[in-house]
């Protein structure tokens, strides 16, 4: 045992002497009071394994604990010796436990990866692709790299749709697809109709 080591243990019990009452204290001297150890119990050893195991990207932790409220991240935190604030939202707080086990930020890799044209030009050609402005919609939703209202705002700059910064998710989307399957339609009619 190191001197640290040994530190801290004292540490432990002098917390754990002055944590006593009097009658405790007196009881636990003349030898009426016994200690015991007893190991903390791994709640989530399960997710801990998991996530070393399994998990590559921020989003791949996300899944792992899906289900969890933010108190029971919390005590899961609490468990890893992370440094969390109550008024850590969720995302805050899988980004921390992202940066514990030391796994790549999946975002931030993808938008190393991919950068301007590359990244949107496949997403132009499959929504040009489109008949329908519903087909078109579904689409777009279905796509895991708009799921940002910025990223949406990026994505329609490209195609040259005039966008207000103000506008919601779901009205960005619609001025997308409105512009560019939307217009091919209107141009499709109007040759039919000439």
């Amino acid at each position: 045992m190191s001197k640290q080591d040994t530190e801290k243990v004292l540490r432990i019990a002098l917390n754990f002497l002055e944590g006593l009452t009097v009658e405790q204290f007196q009881e636990l001297i003349e030898g009426n009071a016994e200690i015991h150890y007893k190991a903390k119990e791994k709640r989530y050893l399960k997710e801990i394994q998991r996530i070393e195991r399994e998990a590559r990207h921020t989003t791949d932790v996300e899944k792992i604990l899906e289900g969890y409220t933010k108190k029971e991240l919390l005590f899961f935190c609490e468990e890893l010796d992370l440094l969390i604030k109550t008024r850590d939202t969720k995302k805050v707080i899988y980004q921390k436990i992202v940066a514990h086990f030391g796994i790549a930020d999946s975002a931030v890799q993808e938008s190393n990866r991919l950068t301007g044209e590359d990244q949107w030009k496949p997403m132009e050609d499959a929504l040009s692709c489109c008949n329908t402005v519903e087909e078109a919609k579904d689409f777009l939703l279905s796509q895991d790299v708009l799921r940002l209202k910025k990223d949406i705002v990026v994505f329609a700059k490209h195609l040259g749709v005039y966008v207000n910064q103000r506008y919601t998710k779901q009205e960005l989307l619609e001025r997308i697809v409105n512009s560019v399957v939307g217009s091919g339609i209107r141009g499709k009619a109007m040759r039919r109709g000439e």
